[in-house]
């Protein structure tokens, strides 16, 4: 998920319009001090000049809203003096009235083409409003009249790292601590370009540099939270946080980049708290309506998921990764046609969004469109995607060698994913009825008062042990996933739960068990002998191996588009002639329904057979 980065402006303009002053009043004069007070009444210049002076005196203690007072009638005076234009403008800011000051900085420049402060005030207005194009043109402007404002090339430093320019970016902050070494802005702003361009060790030390210079800098703790999130180092990234909140509180990046650091650890509930937070401080703050959709899209509330993609995107409209979440919504509920949209959109934003083009690829493969998705996964793949996730894509279409087995990240993290609605989504969508058959001709097999110890692989939400209860002195499962194993425990059934690869464990297992029984597995094995190895080392002799797969009709075994594995008939007698099986049935029937159509599979039920018999 993106973070909103702790970039830090220098607030430069207003104070160099208050030491410059000499030179900005032009034709307005210092009263002299020290004589009698005229007793002629004043003219309108001396009036301005007096008023101009008192307002100076209220800028430099800060006393802002009575400088704009002074200023404001002194420019009812001399309404085109650019003095007067140039600190009205700075007074104004710093209040907070932007607006206003843009209009009077961008006077003071029609008057004074060559007036830096009012240029300095008028891209600062720019930023805000962010209009990063034309702020970023007048830093240039800034920096050709005085090259050495170090505070000039630090804001625009700031301008190229929101534009999405970070190596220009870094090379203006290089440029402002070359003339301004202890500018702690410019380490913040350096180390934020650094951790644009991957290069996070280096950004961690700008920013230490930055705490070193400046302790209380929370821009600095909050880029330090940010990349140390990333790089998966949760403890020392919510440390961070806590500092960055700690001296503000009302921080509203600071609780985004706690919302991120919750999401990540699947911390969801506290994830959407943080979000709300940063949105109660900041209604304009997208990417905390960014990560409140991703938060929803994980707890499979897609509609709230889509309705704060949508506020993101209205917030900012160009904010790709929005899109992206949109299409990864719309792709979980089936609404393909809109998902492709989104991805679409997204690309268009950033061409470089890996996982955008990975969405479109998905689609495009679930929608029968194999070459585009091809060329969509491959353009994924060069942009830096999972390279072995991409490539068993590929290789479901036929665009890569097929692997001998699924990926086990992807076994894993889709079945995390779904453990929660799995049963549901597999009984009452997929009319799913493996194991149900499986168990129907376990009891027609093995006698009805037998008490067996029972390993079930893949075991998944347990939906197979639920059919062995009745036979079982020992029931064993084993998964991958660990959401999985928690909802099987829920079940009661199992004596015991075990977290592992089904190969890996049942390598440490000899003679243990008289029935194993695998339901929806080996869809994602397509190379069955060392599970079948496997098998008949943890079986007892005479023991019953009893499985479902795929069908097809001709070779061993193929990967299908479904990203599932699907095995032929002959194969699987022949692996098990090799491994020390005998076939006791095999009968076809539908495994599932996908797209209205029925697919085809077997349940399969094999004795171990003696070994002098092998």
């Amino acid at each position: 998920m993106p973070s909103k980065k702790g970039t830090e402006m220098s607030a430069y303009a207003p104070r160099r319009a208050r030491e410059t002053r000499a030179r900005n009043a032009a034709t307005i004069h210092e009263p002299n001090q020290g004589r009698q007070a005229a007793t002629i009444p004043m003219s309108d210049d001396d009036q301005a000049r007096a008023l101009f002076f008192e307002a100076l005196e209220f800028l430099d203690a800060s006393h802002f809203r009575l400088a704009e007072a002074r200023l404001r009638q002194a420019l009812q005076l001399s309404p085109a003096n650019p003095a007067v234009l140039t600190n009205l403008s700075a007074a104004l800011m710093q209040q907070g009235k932007r607006a206003d000051a843009r209009d009077f900085a961008a006077k003071a420049v029609a008057a004074d083409a060559g007036n830096v402060e009012a240029l300095l005030v008028l891209a600062d207005c720019q930023a805000h409003a962010g209009e990063l194009n034309a702020a970023l043109a007048d830093y240039d402007r800034v920096i050709a009249l005085e090259p050495r404002i170090a505070e000039a090339h630090n804001n625009r430093g700031l301008m190229l790292h929101r534009l999405a320019r970070p190596a220009e970016a870094l090379e203006s902050c290089d440029r402002a601590i070359a003339l301004s070494p202890n500018l702690s802005d410019a380490h913040v702003n350096r180390g934020n370009a650094l951790h644009a361009l991957s290069r996070d060790d280096e950004a961690l030390a700008a920013y230490d540099h930055a705490l070193v210079l400046s302790p209380n800098r929370v821009e600095a703790h909050l880029g330090r939270g940010n990349v140390l999130c990333e790089e998966g180092r949760h403890e020392e990234a919510a440390m961070a946080y806590d500092l960055a909140l700690a001296l503000k509180p009302a921080f509203a990046a600071a609780w985004l980049g706690c919302g991120n650091l919750m999401s990540k650890t699947k911390r969801h509930g506290e994830a959407l708290a943080a979000y709300d937070k940063a949105l109660a401080l900041d209604p304009h703050l997208a990417e905390a309506e960014l990560g409140r959709g991703n938060v929803l899209r994980e707890r499979k509330h897609h509609d709230e998921a889509l309705r704060a993609y949508d506020a993101a995107l209205k917030l900012k409209p160009d904010l790709a990764e929005a899109f992206l979440g949109r299409g990864d919504a719309l792709y979980d509920l089936k609404r393909y046609g809109e998902a492709l949209v989104a991805f679409d959109l997204a690309i268009a934003l950033k061409s470089d969004l890996s996982n955008a083009w990975l969405g479109r690829g998905d689609v495009l493969r679930l929608t029968g469109r194999g070459p585009d998705a091809v060329a969509a996964y491959r353009r994924a793949l060069a942009l830096g995607g999972n390279a072995v996730l991409i490539t068993y894509y590929l290789a479901a279409l036929g665009a890569e060698p097929s692997p001998g087995v699924s990926p086990q990240p992807y076994i894993a993290s889709l079945f995390d994913m779904y453990a929660d609605t799995f049963d549901r989504d597999l009984i009452d969508n997929l009319n799913y009825q493996s194991p149900r058959l499986l168990a129907q001709i376990i009891a027609r097999t093995v006698p009805a008062d037998a008490r067996l110890d029972i390993l079930d692989i893949g075991c998944g939400t347990g939906l197979m042990g639920e059919g062995l209860r009745a036979l079982k002195r020992t029931l064993t499962g084993v998964d991958l996933s660990p959401n999985m194993l928690e909802e099987a425990r829920r079940r009661g059934v199992y004596d015991r739960l075990i977290e592992s690869d089904i190969v890996a464990f049942l390598d440490t297992q000899t003679d243990q068990f008289d029935l194993i029984v695998s339901t929806d597995v080996f869809v994602y094995i397509g190379d069955l002998a060392k599970v079948f190895a496997g098998v008949r080392r943890a079986l007892r002799i005479g023991g019953l191996f009893c499985f479902s797969v795929e069908a097809i009709d001709e070779g061993d075994f193929v990967l299908r588009p479904t990203l599932r594995y699907a095995h032929s008939q002959p194969y699987l007698s022949r692996l098990a002639g090799q491994s020390g099986f005998v076939v006791v049935t095999i009968e076809p029937h539908a495994v599932r329904r996908e797209a209205q159509t029925s697919i085809a599979g077997y349940n399969i039920v094999m004795r171990c057979s003696l070994r002098d018999e092998q």
